[in-house]
């Protein structure tokens, strides 16, 4: 993919073609009950193969799409070779489905399955492995769920869900970036996930498990000689991976060989039909490992009417950032014919 700027808005880009109305997932079934499929794929990038996780159902659609009213029923089945556990981001279940792997609801073995039995919140949402480093290889989808005001909204909805994407190994990245060895990584990875639930019924919230997480990673990297600084959310840069050389260091400070637009780069973007002066709704999901974004409507002019799932006063405009694991949507009205790049 060719990036304009390391720090600029890179990511891969969609292309509305006006001509007939396809919906982005068209004939995915709307019905009581779904079963999810975590599994290995190979992926194309830039003419390169990698293998990387999938999150699909049985038709093969990443994530799941439930009608208005419709409840969580899913029956998860892991196919791959390894323990997986799947978190559902911004969902609200009970605290034993919510997807992370304490000793009391231990993560999902190959070849087994687990249920999960909910009412959902609607919205845009997303879906992601808590186990490992597996989520830096794409166990990750959309997770949409739709309310009955967006349906008579009459709108054609297109799902972006935006990745950065290296051919390193995500063991091997932290592992340069903290001067750790892979085997290392694993295990303070796993340290972070082994603090027994609470007692009580209520699950700790996203954030404060992040920041268990990131403290249970500090405190393993500092009893291993590793060399940590402040400013992990600084983006400044280097040519490179950061040096453990230098007196700081980014764990976000990574140089990667492609940003993914729906498994798709600049190069070969995904485009899809639309009705001539269409009504669209594009729910924009980053589920990146360390890459914020700007979404740059180019000609189209929008307006973001719900940030994280939840509705907000509409803000117009042409670009609008999206932070990692954000989701945005924004409605565009197509002014006629022609192809409108989203960057």
């Amino acid at each position: 993919m060719t990036m304009v700027s390391r720090r600029g808005l890179i990511a891969g880009g969609l292309t509305l073609g006006a001509m007939s109305a396809v919906d982005a997932h068209a004939g995915t079934i709307t019905r009581t009950g779904y079963r999810l499929i975590a599994r290995t794929r190979s992926l194309e990038v830039n003419g390169r193969a990698a293998k990387v996780f999938r999150l699909a159902d049985e038709a093969g659609h990443p994530g799941l799409i439930l009608a208005p009213g419709e409840r969580f029923q899913v029956e998860l089945a892991n196919q791959t070779a390894d323990h997986t556990i799947i978190h559902w981001h911004g969902q609200i279940p009970p605290w034993t489905q919510d997807g992370f792997p304490w000793p009391q609801t231990p993560p999902l073995a190959p070849a087994t399955t687990r249920t999960y039995d909910y009412v959902p919140i609607p919205g845009t949402y997303w879906m992601h492995s808590h186990q490992g480093l597996q989520e830096q290889s794409l166990m990750t989808a959309p997770l949409i769920v739709r309310d009955a005001t967006e349906l008579r909204e009459d709108r054609q909805e297109i799902v972006l869900m935006l990745h950065d994407f290296s051919f390193t190994g995500p063991d091997e990245l932290l592992a340069g970036l903290t001067g750790q060895t892979p085997s290392a990584i694993h295990t303070m990875a796993r340290a972070s996930e082994n603090a027994a639930a609470p007692s009580s019924a209520r699950m700790p919230s996203e954030n404060t498990k992040g920041m268990m997480g990131m403290m249970a990673m500090m405190h393993g990297m500092q009893g291993m000689g590793g060399m940590m600084s402040g400013q992990m959310g600084n983006m400044s840069k280097n040519n490179g991976m950061g040096s453990m050389g230098s007196t700081t260091m980014d764990l976000n400070d990574i140089d990667y060989d492609a940003f993914l637009a729906n498994d798709r780069t600049l190069r070969d973007p995904e485009i899809v039909q639309v009705e001539r002066s269409g009504r669209v709704r594009l729910r924009i999901i980053n589920g990146a490992s360390s890459s914020q974004f700007w979404i740059d409507l180019g000609a189209l002019a929008g307006h973001v009417v719900a940030v994280d799932g939840h509705p907000v006063h509409p803000v117009a405009g042409r670009r609008f950032p999206l932070a990692i694991a954000q989701r945005l949507d924004i409605l565009v009205d197509l002014p006629g014919t022609g192809a409108f790049p989203i960057l």
